[in-house]
């Protein structure tokens, strides 16, 4: 692996996260507008910020613009070859399935991440979108706020991370979720940059779908949100399984 696959990965950024823009919606009637930024690109790909700033490169739109262009960029920021044991080989060849998170989420949790509640940190995320199942993760911090008219403000948020624990355990793969609020993913909505619609999805889950959602919440002390039409299928199932588990605020 060298700077080719890296530069096919800024490709795939530049189409898949600049060029493309999501709308995500949730059982608890909640909206996303989730989207990508240039800058971010470098630390998505594991090049730290001191190797890339120590190296020519002050601002990481400038590198992210020369890596998409195929212009030269020194090895000591991204080395010939690749090692199979560094964590940017890892960021390389994994990035390309981030885009499943949208259309075939096994586990589709929506995170609204409090730091101060999690005993394992995750900085600069304010809503985690996870396949519980997989234990892909992509993380999202509010970037702007984005007025429509006088009385209406929409709220974007670009991606700032990821992590793939595929490899790892469940507790690995749901080290995040504890004493979280947690909500659904409803549906995707996929844009282009004409704001033309692309690709759309809805998420719908079946009763033991629902049971092993709650199983989750309860193993984690999470709490699920959930709108009023849909809450009482969910309270039904903890009753009847006796899954102790918080909805809406309120333990069953």
């Amino acid at each position: 692996m060298d700077i080719t696959d890296v530069r096919n990965k800024a490709l795939f950024y530049q189409q898949n996260f600049l060029k493309t823009f999501y709308l995500v919606s949730t059982y608890y009637g909640k909206s996303f507008i989730l989207i990508g930024e240039r800058e971010n690109f470098p630390h998505l790909m594991g090049i730290k910020r001191n190797v890339y700033r120590s190296n020519g490169y002050r601002n990481p739109r400038v590198l992210y613009k020369d890596i998409l262009e195929g212009n030269p960029v020194s090895n000591r920021i991204i080395p010939n070859s690749i090692s199979t044991t560094s964590k940017m080989y890892k960021k390389v060849i994994n990035f390309g399935d981030s885009v499943n998170i949208f259309w075939d989420n096994k586990g589709p949790l929506a995170i609204n991440y409090n730091d101060s509640l999690s005993a394992t940190n995750l900085s600069n995320v304010d809503v985690l979108l996870t396949d519980i199942k997989k234990g892909y993760m992509l993380g999202w911090t509010k970037n702007t706020s984005i007025p429509v008219n006088a009385e209406i403000n929409l709220v974007k948020y670009c991606i700032s991370t990821w992590i793939d624990e595929s490899d790892g355990t469940y507790n690995s793969k749901e080290k995040y979720l504890p004493a979280q609020d947690v909500e659904l993913i409803r549906n995707v909505f996929a844009f282009n940059d004409n704001s033309e619609l692309m690709r759309q999805k809805e998420y719908n889950y079946s009763t033991d779908e629902k049971k092993e959602i709650l199983k989750i919440i309860e193993r984690n002390g999470a709490n699920l949100l959930l709108d009023r039409r849909n809450q009482r299928f969910y309270i039904e199932i903890a009753e009847k399984e006796s899954i102790h588990c918080k909805i809406n605020g309120i333990q069953y």
